[in-house]
């Protein structure tokens, strides 16, 4: 959510409108009026870098708390049932684990329509086997702390132990793992998006924004090299923050 707020407040400083198409102004270098130079269509690009920076941290956060959601009840169920349910969740999480979350969105795009809802979908199946092995690997070892244990002793309802012994500490341990993760599923849906698969132009997205530059890569740099820096700023911050956060933990 702090990210996405972020993006809230790089919209308010938004230049003109990302849409906004002026021949006259085509490839133009970087200016007082156009921060960050302009596209072949005379867009402005610094305020297309900020709305395509929004759009691909919304997408992100939403993708992120629908796999987190799925995976919890999953490798959640998994950890506290075992037995049947455990096995099936295991098997089908192979099953995902196996295949990339590229072929994935490419079967998805190629069987259902080309949008990011369709991309959407298919990040989300593909990413949720990873954390819902996780889940459940961390639901089996707080099961043996001796603070759970216990918990029965003290009075404490199957329901009680859950909400306040579990829960609590899979998000400590999921938190670093879920900051890391921001950045990388930045960087597929944006490397999807280059592709042409997700989001498609004229809609700014970083991935759109350097897919639109890559013919003029030495005519005009500038459209692969801010929307690059941003991606890559994400990408090394979220990793940065997430590392952190693990050193401390420790």
């Amino acid at each position: 959510m702090l990210l996405v707020g972020v993006g809230r407040v790089f919209i308010w400083l938004k230049t003109s409108d990302p849409y906004r198409i002026d021949q006259s102004s085509r490839l133009e270098g970087m200016s007082w009026r156009h921060w960050c130079g302009t596209d072949y269509l005379g867009r402005d690009v610094y305020t297309r870098i900020v709305y395509g920076t929004f759009s691909s941290l919304v997408i992100t956060i939403i993708v992120l708390v629908s796999v987190l959601t799925i995976s919890l009840l999953l490798g959640g169920g998994a950890g506290l049932l075992g037995g049947v349910f455990d096995l099936l969740v295991m098997t089908f999480t192979d099953i995902l684990l196996s295949v990339p979350s590229l072929l994935l969105a490419l079967v998805f795009a190629g069987i259902f329509a080309n949008t990011i809802v369709t991309v959407m979908i298919a990040l989300m199946i593909s990413w949720s086997g990873k954390y819902i092995r996780y889940i459940r690997h961390l639901v089996l070892d707080l099961k043996k702390e001796e603070f759970v244990c216990l918990a029965p002793l003290r009075g404490s309802l199957g329901k009680h132990t859950l909400m306040v012994h579990i829960l609590p500490n899979l998000f400590t341990e999921l938190f670093s793992l879920v900051i890391s993760d921001i950045g990388k599923l930045l960087l597929s849906i944006s490397g999807l998006s280059f592709l042409g698969i997700g989001i498609q132009p004229p809609m700014p997205e970083l991935g759109t924004i350097l897919y639109d530059g890559k013919m003029y890569f030495f005519v005009a740099p500038w459209l692969f090299i801010f929307p690059g820096i941003v991606l890559s700023s994400i990408v090394l911050l979220t990793q940065a923050f997430s590392h952190q956060f693990s050193e401390r933990k420790e």
